[in-house]
């Protein structure tokens, strides 16, 4: 019996510690990689990122995913626009060519707010930045789970921006 108790204490003790480390960490979390494309109008880099059906060009998160049953809308790019499968729904909030603003809606309900900023270093290159911002509630496991965003999204999200870049500056010349 005495043992049950020590191993009760324990979780309860080892909940608690996590639930303190847990409020130690921020609710809300941007992710965010960049690449610099040589291109010396932001029409052709606009033009990619913004037409949703270009993305399979270039973007790992459709092309090597396991989407299935992907329709677009037409047009498939601008403000409204969208890509949805049976697992995602992606839609264009915002799109000029200052950047891109995209909601992601996953089908267990888990939503958060992405998208693409163009920055200009000088005239024949730009700085395309992709992030994701994700809001956490206070849960443990939730604000833990941070870590592991960052090591899944990150390696896919630099793979994708480099394709990004080999088909940008292949259309270009």
């Amino acid at each position: 019996m005495r043992l049950i108790k020590f191993a009760l204490l324990g979780l309860l003790v080892l909940f608690a510690v996590l639930t303190a480390l847990s409020l130690i960490l921020p609710s809300t979390v941007r992710i965010s990689r960049v690449v610099n494309v040589r291109a010396s109008r932001r029409q052709e880099v606009y033009a990619a990122v913004s037409d949703l059906r270009a993305w399979k060009s270039w973007n790992d998160f459709v092309y090597h995913s396991s989407l299935t049953n992907i329709r677009y809308s037409s047009p498939s790019g601008g403000a409204g626009a969208f890509l949805q499968s049976d697992q995602l729904r992606i839609e264009e909030r915002q799109a000029d060519t200052a950047g891109v603003l995209l909601n992601w809606d996953m089908v267990n309900g888990k939503q958060f707010v992405g998208g693409f900023q163009f920055l200009s270093l000088n005239p024949d290159k730009l700085t395309v930045q992709w992030w994701f911002e994700f809001h956490f509630r206070w849960y443990p496991w939730e604000k833990l789970g941070i870590f592991v965003y960052d090591r899944k999204l990150g390696p896919v999200m630099e793979e994708s921006l480099e394709a990004l870049q080999r088909f940008v500056e292949k259309s270009v010349n």
